[in-house]
């Protein structure tokens, strides 16, 4: 099966969003001739800004393919084997249990109070009735209720066709490993805006 990979609805939105009005406040300061603001400094802090949107709210995501699961969130990365992988929740947002480790996934945050009353409203609209006990998160209409599908569909069609040892968990290791590349991004992104607001 082909691999694939989930990012949150909303984030992708907001991040579009504040693209656009990074671009918009960039283009607003070049484009007045009167302006004491270098050139140079703007398109620096436009950049820095722009990569730590891309940083905190683009970059993290999680990926299934039939060897398990890999969820980039913004500091850290996990690489989850199907077999170390023991339950799927989505109390507060999703979280891929192993033995000894509860792993939460940025990109697939489970609903507040608002969202959830619109997600409950939305499935019942497109699919009757929800099951007594049904946690808000779960609902296929939330970010962290599609994350949840995605990695249990996988799971369990892999472990239907036999192709997940059971019993091994304990055994099997979970890779840990920083995002050197999304934190070097932020970094920089971060050094950018700092000096376009400080030289500015």
């Amino acid at each position: 099966m082909p691999r694939q990979t989930f990012r949150s609805t909303f984030t992708r939105i907001l991040c579009g969003i504040l693209w656009a009005l990074i671009a918009v406040v960039a283009i607003g300061l070049l484009a007045v001739p009167a302006a004491a603001v270098s050139p140079a400094l703007v398109i620096v802090g436009a950049l820095g800004a722009a990569a730590l949107v891309y940083g905190i709210l683009w970059s993290p995501s999680i990926t299934v393919d039939d060897d398990g699961v890999r969820v980039d969130n913004i500091a850290l990365a996990y690489d989850v084997p199907w077999a170390a992988l023991i339950n799927v929740d989505t109390r507060y947002a999703l979280q891929l249990h192993t033995p000894g480790r509860r792993i939460g996934v940025t990109a697939a945050p489970a609903p507040g109070a608002t969202g959830s009353l619109r997600a409950a409203r939305a499935h019942r609209r497109s699919e009757g009735t929800t099951a007594p006990g049904t946690r808000p998160g779960e609902l296929p209409t939330t970010d962290s209720g599609r994350a949840a599908a995605l990695v249990r569909d996988r799971w369990y069609a892999l472990r239907d066709a036999g192709r997940v040892e059971a019993g091994v968990a304990e055994t099997v290791p979970v890779r840990v490993r920083p995002r050197v590349d999304n934190l070097l991004l932020l970094t920089a992104g971060a050094v950018g805006v700092v000096l376009a607001i400080v030289l500015g």
